[in-house]
């Protein structure tokens, strides 16, 4: 027997164990790692004798075992069991292509995007593929499956026929992506009347991380919605702008505290003087129990401070 061959042996003998019902040990799972061309035929066989159960059992755990482990890599095993039947699997199947970069993740995962009828699966894949758009538009993706990409993203993002879900992601996955038309599907999803998608425009003008969309977040820090001023407060700091710092400082008392402690993480996070003022002042008076968000975020604007004064020198 040669050394290729014993790896398929080992494969073929964890199938036949899960085919019967069985579970993989975790030090088992990597048999399901890196698999070569024979061993994904081997797994594309067997995969549909496999209980249903015991499929969502093992991607599930595989699913864990990589986000733990830089050692695994398990896009092939991914690939098989993203056709399955079940969208328990094929939602577990899409998280485990997150930290895929191959091309073959992208076309996989814009399949996903645009053929999966179930929302939650749809809107994941839509998720991960912000990361190939961020690629691309920093020149490390190729071009032309790059724009493929964008523009099944811009198919879901833009399709009122779409789950809110799908719409949202998509839309948000876009956000990285200098193009006209993306500002127009943020503006309209910003004037829309879904809550889901509005919420996905205002994340967008924070991914963007441009400073031309702030009066639209500074808008929504006087919405009566928290979760709209949440995101809103994120999204400022995002777009790291000194000009939404004295706005940011009237919400370190807002009356949901997770909007408060945002406003205080997105000040730190700006930083200057006039952010650090504001935190110090805040320390002095601050609640019980608000210690340490505070001293993070003066911390992390002392950070920004120490790194102007070296980029000045």
């Amino acid at each position: 027997m040669t050394s290729s061959s014993t790896p398929l042996a080992e494969l073929n003998e964890a199938l036949e164990r899960l085919a019967g019902g069985a579970d993989l040990l975790p030090s088992e799972l990597p048999v399901l790692s890196d698999l070569d061309r024979e061993q994904v035929k081997a797994l594309e066989d067997a995969w549909p004798r496999i209980p249903d159960d015991t499929r969502v059992r093992v991607i599930t755990e595989a699913v864990r075992l990589s986000d733990e482990s830089v050692e695994v890599e398990f896009s092939r095993f991914a690939g098989v069991a993203i056709a399955d039947p079940l969208a328990e699997v094929r939602g577990a199947a899409v998280e485990a292509l997150r930290e895929s970069t191959h091309r073959t993740t992208a076309r996989l995962l814009t399949s996903v995007l645009r053929d999966d009828d179930d929302e939650e699966v749809a809107a994941d894949a839509a998720d991960i593929l912000g990361e190939f758009v961020m690629r691309l538009e920093l020149g490390h993706f190729p071009e032309r499956e790059g724009e493929a990409v964008v523009e099944s993203l811009r198919a879901a993002a833009s399709d009122p026929a779409r789950a809110p879900a799908v719409r949202a992601s998509a839309l948000e996955s876009l956000a990285p992506r200098t193009l006209p038309w993306i500002d127009g599907l943020v503006l309209e999803a910003y004037y829309g009347d879904d809550e889901t998608v509005r919420l996905a425009a205002v994340r967008a003008m924070g991914l963007s991380a441009r400073e031309d969309w702030l009066e639209y977040v500074l808008e929504q820090f006087e919405s009566g919605d928290p979760e709209f001023r949440r995101e809103a407060v994120i999204a400022a700091g995002e777009i790291d702008s000194e000009d939404a710092v004295d706005r940011l400082a009237d919400l370190f008392l807002d009356a949901e505290e997770e909007v408060a402690r945002a406003a205080i993480e997105a000040t730190g996070e700006i930083g200057g003087e006039v952010a650090l003022e504001y935190l110090r002042e805040f320390a002095e008076e601050a609640p019980e129990g608000w210690e340490e968000v505070i001293a993070e975020a003066i911390e992390a604007a002392s950070a920004v401070q120490r790194d102007y004064a070296e980029f000045e020198e």
